[in-house]
């Protein structure tokens, strides 16, 4: 008998699911359908012209949530990036003791 496919050593890892396909002439006769499916699962809706994938369709809701943990993400990374090549860090007595100084040098510049 032959592994599961979670059993085998050489399985891809687990991934998301394919999104739903249809084909794109399902907007003008079922549009209704599409949308409440959309807004159901949150998932995209791929809409195929002639077999190739042509438009995506997802629920408003769904796709706001996408882009702000895309952004997230983004800036999570960057936020790596950084600390991997930043020299030295602060403590928050380091910085208040920095600030402080400017602060004072700001003040004997001004007087």
């Amino acid at each position: 008998m032959y592994p599961k496919n979670n059993e085998r050593e050489d399985a891809m890892p687990y991934s998301e699911p394919l999104p739903e396909t249809r084909p794109i002439s399902d907007l003008r006769t079922k549009l209704n359908e599409i949308e409440e499916h959309a807004q159901a699962n949150g998932e995209p809706i791929v809409l195929t012209r002639n077999g190739k994938p042509s438009l995506v369709v997802m629920a408003s809701d769904a796709y706001d949530a996408r882009v702000a943990d895309e952004r997230f993400a983004a800036k999570l990374r960057e936020a790596e990036i950084e600390a991997k090549y930043r020299q030295k860090t602060y403590s928050l007595e380091d910085s208040k003791s920095r600030i402080a100084q400017i602060r004072a040098a700001i003040g004997s510049r001004d007087a």
